[in-house]
């Protein structure tokens, strides 16, 4: 297995990269770090169909933990519209904390930092 990670758990169909992703994303934008989620190509599968944990687990689903984070000052979630249609699929209906964007709207993410960032670089997790 590729870093100790079986077949079953990588990408495009798993959520294990984008719960880690998310994770780092939460505890950026806690420490006031202003924080955009994209995502794009096999990134999307995260955000389509019905994620499910275990019974017994404490675990959440992805969707759960976008919910949870919503409306976070700090955090903001995106997903690349194009990507979705690529692949003839649809955003879960239930993530409306995760914005829908196109070319313009990712190129202004890219290049144009939000007007209340003073910085010269910005942190941006793509997956």
């Amino acid at each position: 297995y590729a870093a100790g990670i079986p077949p079953f758990l990588r990408g495009p169909y798993s959520t294990m990269y984008a719960a880690g992703a998310i994770a780092l994303a939460v505890a950026c934008a806690h420490a006031g770090i202003l924080t955009r989620v994209i995502f794009m190509e096999e990134g999307i599968y995260a955000l389509t169909g019905n994620h499910r944990t275990c019974e017994n687990t404490q675990e959440m689903s992805i969707h759960e933990l976008i919910n949870m984070v919503a409306g976070s000052e700090n955090l903001h979630f995106f997903a690349f519209m194009p990507s979705f249609q690529k692949r003839a699929i649809q955003k879960d209906k239930s993530l409306n904390a995760v914005f829908d964007i196109g070319y313009p709207g990712l190129g202004k993410i890219f290049f144009y930092p939000p007007g209340n960032v003073q910085a010269e670089h910005q942190r941006m997790f793509i997956f």
